[in-house]
């Protein structure tokens, strides 16, 4: 895909706040999960309306909503659209919430293990080869990243293709929501994605997937998810 083809967007779930609000909720859960990224073009205004199933006008408002807090830019003529944008970070309400969220992240991190550990052993049970081949492709990904944001999608895909062999779409909604409300954290304290320590622990719970080895997928990404803990805690303690 080229710099200027639009991006596909993940239709709205069922649970979306009604009106422009859920549609703003929505793509800044994509952008926070790495699913959007900055440069990336949406689809056409009418494209996007229709495959979102919205108004016009709606999108139109939420758009206004994203370009107002800079994470969207849009211009006009036959080369315009809406562009993603990278996060602005505001250093003053870091120096303010950083104990606030020094306190929410680790309990996240936790309940990750609990969540992740639960779908991995499930995935190790019910995977097929496709589930194989697109937690490889991830992987392979996250590889080659050099990017934040590229390893970021490539960690998303890798984490998002568990809960989806494990079969059970709660779980995913569940892993989804809990890596939002992480990275939310994570983007505004700027903190950088430890990428071979990552790569490394998706190996060991990949090689126990294809092993169809439940316990010991479980057991690996129990261990990797308490390896990014402690990343996390040296960190703050760092600040």
């Amino acid at each position: 895909m080229s710099a200027d083809s639009p991006v596909k967007v993940v239709p709205l779930p069922e649970r979306s706040a009604p009106g422009y609000q859920g549609i703003v909720d929505h793509l800044r859960r994509e952008f926070i999960l790495g699913r959007l990224r900055p440069g990336d073009r949406l689809p056409s205004e009418r494209a996007l309306a229709e495959h979102l199933g919205v108004a016009r006008e709606t999108l139109r408002q939420a758009f206004r909503v994203l370009e107002g807090s800079g994470q969207i830019v849009i211009t006009r003529g036959a080369r315009g659209g809406a562009v993603v944008q990278a996060a602005i970070v505001d250093p003053m309400r870091i120096r303010a919430d950083v104990d606030t969220l020094a306190g929410s992240i680790i309990p996240l991190t936790e309940y990750r293990s609990i969540v992740e550990g639960a779908a991995a052993s499930l995935a190790a049970e019910r995977r097929s080869d496709a589930d194989l081949a697109e937690l490889v492709s991830a992987q392979q990904d996250l590889l080659a990243s050099d990017t934040l944001d590229g390893s970021r999608h490539a960690d998303t895909r890798f984490h998002l293709a568990i809960a989806a062999a494990a079969g059970n779409p709660v779980l995913t909604s569940a892993i989804e929501d809990a890596r939002v409300q992480m990275f939310t954290t994570v983007d505004l304290l700027s903190f950088p994605f430890v990428k071979d320590s990552s790569y490394s622990a998706h190996g060991a719970v990949l090689d126990a997937i294809r092993a169809g080895d439940a316990d010991a997928a479980a057991a690996a990404m129990r261990a990797h998810l308490a390896v990014t803990r402690e990343e996390f805690r040296r960190l703050f303690e760092d600040r």
